[in-house]
């Protein structure tokens, strides 16, 4: 029964980069989400609240998503879901473009949400089911950070300079045009689908303590929402030049990018807890330095500081959900606590920065690093109870 496992024909080069691609464009929205609040602040005369709430609706869309594909992701052929989102995913940004009405523009972008987020599971699933996932993870987050930081340094100068507010969706719809041929490389079904694991429980994890690890991938991803979500209007409230803003929102996303690669090459050399612990104090120095806005220096700073935890310190906390998952269902359940933490933080965020002061909200974002930081080193200690107990 433990003979040698036959070769994985989800290790071909082309699924792999088909389930890279894929993440990537389902992440695509997101990574593009602070020029497309500004846009449609300054285009379509937006309060923070509005925006914030905004931002809300798509995660509200991709939540309905993740949260169902824990019962349809391993049922219905991902080539026909990639094939009938997509297009769904497009069409629906472009028609919160020609609406006038706000509450017909927020169930647009909850409409491209759902799309988006079920071609976001399907290539993180695809990765999942490969034989090295660890490696394929930090390639994947480092191509969603590489493309969002294409967009945001391309956009400003072209389609939103033209278009602007509709020339940020024309923008997202042209790179999901550009991308969509790898999409045909997406497998029809998996490799663990079709496997009889045994000696397992279904349905029961290694560790209750895995809830924790769940707990605080969202509460650490809503706090990452939220200043990612108005780290562009925190600038902008202090008069820094449109143009130098949308230069520094490319580089915070390549800073996410070597938090991410970073991440990758770390493994599990240091574990989860400490390479989280060292994140966490590195991000209150980050919002330490945006609190000082009269620097663009600082700000500058403290924004790439931001971006590179969230990079760094993603991977930890969805590796942490994995090590503790012996039944292999509940890491899915990252995708929707990253949705939920996605979708709460920008609407939080709108609501503490309403009066145009941003100091609340940085304090609320300092609050989830802290609370994430206890929850994932809390979980992991007594899920694996050493020698010596640290007491906390």
């Amino acid at each position: 029964m433990n003979a040698p496992m036959q070769k994985n024909a989800m290790d071909a080069g082309t699924i792999v980069a088909a389930g890279i691609i894929a993440s990537a464009i389902g992440a695509l929205f997101y990574n593009v989400l602070p020029i497309y609040l500004g846009t449609a602040q300054d285009y379509r005369g937006l309060d923070n609240r509005a925006i914030g709430f905004l931002s809300s609706a798509f995660f509200f869309g991709y939540n309905v998503a993740t949260i169902s594909a824990f019962f349809w992701i391993r049922r219905f052929s991902w080539t026909l879901v990639v094939g009938i989102t997509a297009p769904v995913a497009a069409l629906s940004l472009a028609a919160g473009t020609l609406v006038s009405s706000y509450a017909l523009l927020l169930v647009s972008v909850a409409i491209a949400g759902g799309a988006f987020a079920a071609i976001y599971g399907i290539g993180t699933t695809v990765l999942g089911d490969t034989s090295n996932p660890a490696r394929w993870f930090g390639v994947k987050i480092a191509a969603e950070a590489l493309l969002g930081a294409i967009l945001l340094l391309v956009l400003p100068a072209t389609t939103i300079a033209r278009w602007g507010f509709n020339g940020t969706v024309v923008g997202v719809i042209i790179a999901m045009v550009f991308l969509a041929p790898f999409l045909f490389w997406i497998p029809a079904s998996g490799f663990k689908g079709h496997e009889e694991v045994q000696g397992t429980d279904p349905g029961k994890p290694q560790s209750p303590y895995i809830w924790g690890a769940l707990l605080a991938t969202l509460v650490f991803f809503a706090g990452a929402s939220a200043i990612w979500a108005f780290i562009e209007r925190i600038g902008a409230s202090s008069g820094f030049e449109a143009e130098a803003l949308g230069v520094l929102l490319s580089v915070t996303l390549v800073f996410a990018l070597l938090g991410s690669l970073l991440a990758a090459a770390l493994g599990g050399r240091f574990g989860n807890v400490k390479p989280f612990v060292a994140g966490a104090l590195l991000s209150l120095l980050g919002l330490f330095l945006l609190n000082s806005f009269d620097s663009f220096v600082f700000y500058a700073a403290g924004a790439c500081i931001e971006t590179f935890v969230i990079g760094l310190l993603l991977p930890f906390a969805i590796t942490e959900v994995a090590d503790l998952d012996t039944d292999g269902r509940y890491v899915v359940l990252t995708v929707p606590a990253i949705g939920i933490g996605a979708m709460a933080g920008p609407g939080l965020a709108g609501v503490l920065s309403q009066s145009g002061d941003f100091t609340a909200l940085l304090t609320f974002v300092g609050a989830t690093v802290i609370v994430s930081t206890i929850l994932i080193s809390v979980s992991a200690r007594r899920a694996r109870p050493g020698p010596v107990q640290l007491r906390i």
